[in-house]
């Protein structure tokens, strides 16, 4: 539950940037629709990484959060 809070800190302190300082983000938006198009393809391989690779568990999880806060930020 400590690292679920943490980010959610962090995706709270990313979108009051985006409301208060709108360029702080701009280099993400030209990515935009490929970031939010690939979003089934990147999550059903993280799900099946997850499940799979028990040793890379916890990168697979910190590469999908980091990918899931970008996601909703953009």
């Amino acid at each position: 539950m400590k690292n679920l809070g943490i980010v959610l800190i962090f995706l709270g302190i990313l979108l009051l940037l985006q409301q208060f300082h709108p360029a702080f983000l701009d280099f993400l938006y030209p990515y935009a629709p490929y970031i939010k198009g690939a979003f089934w393809g990147v999550t059903l391989i993280s799900a099946g990484l997850y499940l799979s690779v028990r040793s890379l568990r916890r990168l697979v999880l910190v590469l999908y959060l980091t990918y899931l806060l970008i996601y909703l930020v953009v």
